[in-house]
Formats: structure tokens, sequence, C-alpha cells
């Protein structure tokens, strides 16, 4: 028989490595053999680790049929600064100019996504206490449902009153859930009696330390939903929740610092980077699997709004652009094993979304691939990245990697770039 396409070379998958050929028809994986597979195109990545297309749970395109954030990002550049990260599929967050809080705007935010986007986009619902009661209308068009505990970016959130209801509401619906976890309580209060000097105190580690209780208290019945606590920053968060959650965390809080942000004010995010030392309790949680999904958070701002004043500048960081050279790093200078990073960025994500037909090397499952090549060093440079905000927190930084193919449903989407 022959083939569409055939790769080859070290296969990656969360619980085993091995050397063999992956035969791709009409977008899915086919076969896989050791040799002896025929095609009318083959891609050699002998060099390369060849892991199931990896999945981000956590970006902000900005885009929506207002379209009033296009200039920070939208479909098309969004998704294509995925792609240059070796990202083959992403779940964008509801927290846009006109929340994706009813069925109308994400019918009409899916159908921009489909026009535009060049991988698989799949989008949260937002709860927010005008919908607690209607959020079973548009599980249809969500993937999962999102819950801001703290004012953010899109002014998305609900009082930690409502909390219990609304895990209610979602748990009819059976879909997945995701929390911003940071108590705007306590952010109020520091506010209010601090002369605040760093953004690492307006939002200390006690906001999502408590609010992570709260949501503990709320779920404490028999909760037959998955619920996620979305980038984690503070290491003491791990051991609340222990195992009755699922967690993520992004590349910013696994690499730099508060210390960081004092030479660099593009570095402020929320939740806030935190000590060295948290850093690299973080850092070991992940290598040691305690934490379930690595996400990008990408949330684009033009350059301009990043320089403002830094208490009124916005907060966020685009990362979509170096995923697969921050996967590297972790691997190279980190010591994460591959068999790992399989699970967290890709197998993880798929079963937490129930998206069964990838995040995994199989016969049968879509042919979504994420190709590494950890032996090509690599600069940042904002001249050869995607996102249209066109900057990065790793500018300047070498990475020890980069990705060099990337296959989306069984097209080749991007190769062998400089990356």
């Amino acid at each position: 028989m022959l083939h569409d396409l055939i790769i080859e070379g070290k296969i990656v998958n969360p619980d085993a490595i091995h050397d063999a050929q992956i035969a791709i028809d009409n977008g899915y994986i086919t076969a896989i053999r050791k040799q002896g597979l025929k095609s009318e195109r083959k891609i050699e990545a002998r060099r390369c680790l060849i892991f199931p297309g990896f999945i981000d749970l956590h970006a902000h395109l900005r885009e929506d049929s207002s379209h009033k954030w296009d200039y920070k990002e939208d479909f098309k550049s969004g998704t294509a600064a995925a792609v240059h990260g070796g990202i083959t599929t992403v779940i964008d967050m509801p927290n846009t100019p006109l929340p994706c809080i009813s069925s109308d705007r994400l019918i009409k935010k899916k159908e921009l996504a489909r026009t535009e986007g060049v991988i698989d986009i799949l989008f949260y619902g937002g709860v927010s206490d005008s919908n607690i009661n209607t959020i079973a209308t548009m599980q249809k068009e969500v993937i999962a449902y999102k819950i801001y505990l703290a004012e953010t970016t899109g002014g998305l959130y609900i009082g930690d009153d409502v909390l219990p209801k609304a895990i209610a509401a979602v748990e009819t619906t059976a879909k997945p859930l995701v929390i911003h976890c940071e108590d705007q309580r306590v952010i109020e209060k520091v506010r209010e009696g601090l002369k605040v000097k760093a953004h690492s105190e307006l939002r200390p580690e006690e906001a999502e330390l408590s609010a992570v209780k709260k949501v503990l208290a709320a779920a404490s019945g028999d909760i037959k939903i998955k619920i996620d606590i979305a980038h984690v920053s503070v290491y003491r968060t791990l051991d609340l929740i222990e195992k009755r959650f699922h967690c993520e965390v992004t590349p910013h809080h696994l690499f730099f610092t508060k210390k960081d942000v004092q030479a660099n004010s593009f570095l402020k995010v929320n939740p806030p980077l935190r000590s060295e030392e948290n850093r690299l309790l973080l850092l070991d949680a992940f290598k040691s699997g305690k934490i379930d999904f690595l996400v990008t958070d990408h949330a684009p701002h033009t350059k301009e709004e990043k320089a403002r004043e830094f208490l009124e500048a916005p907060a966020g960081v685009p990362n979509l652009d170096t995923y697969g050279n921050f996967v590297a790093w972790l691997i190279v200078h980190c010591g994460v094993p591959p068999m790992l990073i399989a699970r967290v960025c890709a197998y993880n994500p798929a079963m937490f979304l129930g998206l069964h037909d990838r995040g995994s090397i199989e016969v049968g499952k879509r042919a979504n691939l994420s190709i590494l090549d950890i032996h090509k060093p690599v600069k940042i440079s904002s001249e050869r990245l995607y996102t249209k905000c066109k900057w990065s927190p790793f500018e300047g930084y070498e990475f020890p990697g980069a990705v060099r193919h990337v296959i989306s449903n069984g097209a080749v989407v991007t190769e062998d770039e400089e990356s």
C-alpha cells in the first residue's frame, strides 16, 4: 500500500519511546511499523523527537466578533504562532471584549476561527453572575468552562459567594472546568492597606492559596466533573490540592522570578512571578509528575501597552511561538524525560478535555505530530515571531532546540523553519 505520508524517527508516547515509521492517510495514523512502509512523501526525522501533537489548554487569542482586540492578536496570527511553537490544538479563553457567555457569541467566534485558524481551535465558555442559570444552553459550543475568581483582562469574574452554585451549574453539563484561583477579597484588602511596590505584593501568594481553599470547600462533595487549577504560581498550592484536582503551570512561572520583573516590566503577569525558591520547587514538582499540564497562558499585548506605568500596564505575556523551544529547554537543561513531556503536553490535556482522537501516537488517532529537534540551538528574536504583538519574554535567550515539523490532521503545516 502506498500511503499519503510517512514520518520516520524516534516516537515519544507517554509510556514508551521507540524508533519507527508512521503512516498517515486522510488525516489519520493508519500504520506504525519498524520499517517497510511506503509512501508518496517521506519525512525523515531521525535526529528529532516525534511527539503527539502538543495541546495548549490555556491561550488568549483575543479575537471575537467585535474585533476590538484584533490589534493584539487574531485567530490567523495566533494559530500561526501556535504552529511555530509546535502546537496542533489550542483552547481559547472566554475573556474577550464580548465575553463568551452565550451560544450566540460562541457561534460567531467559532465561525471566525473556522475561516482564519490554521490548526484546531476549541473554546471555553465563561461563567458569570449573569449566565449561571443558562450555561447548559451553550454546552454544545464549548469543550470546557472557565471561572475567574479575580479581576483580570476582560473583566469576567464571579464572587466566591456564588462559587458553589457556579460549580454545580457546570456539573450539570458534564464538561470540564478550569478555575483562575486568586481571591479578589485578598487583593482588595492588600490594595487598601499597602503602598504597593511590586505586582507580586498586590496579588500575594495568599490570594492564590485562599482561592484554592475556597474551591476545595465549594467542591467538597462528590464532584463528578474534572477541575483544573489554572496557572499555579505557588508551590504550596500543590500541597493543598494533592490529586483532588488537576493543575497546570506556565513557562514563565518555571523560568522567571519576581526579581526579573524589576529588570523587565513586560514580565507583569497574573498571577505574578514569585521567588527563586518557589520557582525551583515548582520545577521539581513538574519533573516529578505532580503537575498535569504545561500551558502557554498566551496573553498578548502590544509593546506600547506593556510600556505604560507599571500598575496601569496590562498583565500577560505571549508564549505560543516559543512553546517548543521551552520544551527543549526542559528536556536538555532540566532533565525532564521526553515521555513526561508527551504526557503533560499532549496526552493529559486530551484526556482532560475528552479528546480521545488525539494525545498519543497510535493507529486510528488524528495525525497530529510535533517534531522537535533538541540539537538545534536557537536564540529567540522578535523578528522570527508570528504573534501579532511581535515580542517575547524570552527575547535574546538561547534555547537548545526548536520545532522542526508540525503535522496537523495529516497536513505538513510547518517544515524545518528557522525558529
